[in-house]
């Protein structure tokens, strides 16, 4: 998709799809002006559009000068015109361009930034809209079986003054490169499990190091090696798989130097998981190719910091495994020795993710991450919590948990904290070993537990991402399967803690 600002005076800009916001109970207007204003006003009218929030009206002109049809979408009021109401706007726009089958658009900014939005902000909030509301999940659909293929967006022109446009058109770039690495981990999350085995998600880490024109320096480490390090959690975890399991390291180095800060990205990676021997039901197997989507968010993250040039060194983490069963399979009541030192007693073969995490935390810590955020799809009982619309996070540092919370809520992903209290930490213990694997209700709780015995005091953050990871229907600007949550809030950590960097 390509994006492009144009002078708002200069003429000829003749569209097949013109785009004008229109704020609450004012006449919505046109460019050029004048020319289909008062038909707009008069249909607006007759249909009550109003201007209120989301709202949409498409209008046909046949006029010379004018575009062939005009989407008229409502900002709310005037007065509290906001980020998140821009957001909910062109959401709005942009699912009414991807329902007419347009390939290029032209966007009037008059009105879509101002006191609470800047230029760039626009920017790159209209670019992630776009680039996020064309997705469309239908990799393996044929023109045999009576696809046809759909009509993407390919073309954006910006309508802006002459004074704002180097603004608007470093928020498109921004915004553009975001997006890109949100739809990476939508399209790893989707494939299937016998595309995407842990040595090919390594090479996607691969790939994603290669495009970052020498930032991001990638590192795999393979059976041989894990078993020389000492990560016999993830190493149990992948016994009854017959696919070899790594672990991805990819370091990302700023172009003006490292950072004495380095944050540290890890992403839950089970490619696939059945359960291992306390075997999931076939309907709870049924989408756990995308047991790796904390890992896909993380790629693409730390490709987007890489993108953005970023002055924050970043080190992302990956554990990748299949969990599977076979006589080779870990067992209940196993207990393993962890990279970290700590035992643990096998309670539940399908407590997997924070096995792997364990020693993923564990490597991230040695490689001389300064702080941590894991992303996982580790409990389904986050849902009672999130429903599938956000995530929780359990963090061990309040000022840097808060640090999470404002970069989701910046970027516009749902994120609410849980509790941690102390009296739960003791449903993690067991006899025979320092911890077991699964402590029980209220099993998000217990689970992040777990994996803080492993941060230990290192500043951590951990997100249950399993209920916004994958869904069944659309919602906002996410398509059915899956969403790469997780992506938009990483990067603006990133960018939080790249406003204060220190040279290391």
């Amino acid at each position: 998709m390509k994006f492009r600002t144009v002078n708002s005076e200069a003429p000829g800009y003749r569209s097949p799809l013109f785009i004008v916001g229109c704020f609450e109970d004012e006449a919505p207007r046109a460019i050029p002006d004048g020319i289909v204003a008062g038909a707009l006003a008069r249909q607006a009218r007759v249909e009550g559009f109003s201007g209120t929030c989301g709202a949409t009206m498409v209008a046909f002109t046949d006029f010379p000068l004018a575009p062939e049809r005009v989407l008229v979408v409502g900002l709310g009021p005037r007065d509290s015109f906001d980020l998140r109401a821009e957001r909910k706007a062109l959401t709005a726009a942009f699912r009414q361009v991807k329902s007419l089958k347009v390939a290029s658009v032209t966007v009037a900014a008059e009105g879509l930034y101002g006191p609470q939005v800047s230029e760039s902000l626009f920017g790159e909030t209209l670019a992630v809209v776009a680039g996020l509301v064309d997705y469309v999940i239908n990799h393996f659909k044929t023109a045999r079986g009576g696809h046809k293929p759909e009509v993407h967006l390919k073309t954006v022109r910006v309508l802006t003054g002459a004074a704002d446009q180097e603004a608007v058109h470093q928020g498109l770039s921004a915004g553009r490169a975001i997006a890109q690495a949100v739809n990476l981990a939508r399209d790893l999350s989707n494939l299937p499990a016998g595309m995407l085995t842990p040595l090919k998600l390594a090479a996607a880490a691969r790939r994603v190091a290669a495009a970052s024109g020498g930032t991001i320096q990638a590192k795999v480490l393979r059976k041989p090696e894990l078993e020389k390090l000492g990560a016999a959690a993830l190493l149990a975890v992948s016994q009854g798989s017959s696919q070899e399991p790594c672990l991805i390291e990819l370091t990302y180095t700023p172009p003006t130097g490292a950072t004495a800060e380095v944050l540290g990205f890890v992403g839950k990676s089970i490619t696939f998981d059945s359960g291992g021997l306390d075997l999931k039901t076939a309907d709870g197997m049924r989408t756990m190719k995308r047991d790796m989507a904390g890992g896909a968010s993380v790629l693409g993250a730390i490709g987007a910091v890489a993108a953005l040039r970023l002055p924050i060194s970043v080190k992302a983490v990956l554990a990748a495994t299949e969990n599977m069963p076979d006589g080779n399979s870990y067992k209940p009541g196993d207990v393993l020795n962890t990279l970290a030192g700590l035992t643990v007693e096998v309670d539940n073969t399908d407590a997997e993710g924070r096995l792997s995490l364990a020693d993923a935390i564990e490597y991230a810590k040695r490689q001389g991450v300064t702080r941590v955020i894991d992303l996982a799809t580790l409990t389904g009982s986050i849902r009672e919590f999130s429903g599938d619309v956000g995530a929780g996070a359990f963090g061990n540092t309040p000022a840097y948990t808060r640090e999470v919370l404002e970069a989701a809520a910046a970027c516009g992903e749902l994120l609410g904290e849980l509790p941690m209290w102390e009296e739960l930490r003791a449903a993690n213990h067991t006899d025979i070993a320092d911890l077991k694997n699964s402590g029980g209700s209220p099993g998000s709780v217990t689970a992040a537990w777990f994996l803080r015995e492993f941060a230990g005091t290192t500043p951590w953050v951990h997100l249950d991402i399993a209920g916004s990871s994958y869904r069944t229907r659309e919602l906002g600007m996410d398509p059915k399967g899956a969403t790469g949550y997780g992506v938009r809030t990483l990067v603006e950590l990133a960018r939080l803690y790249s406003r204060r960097p220190a040279s290391a």
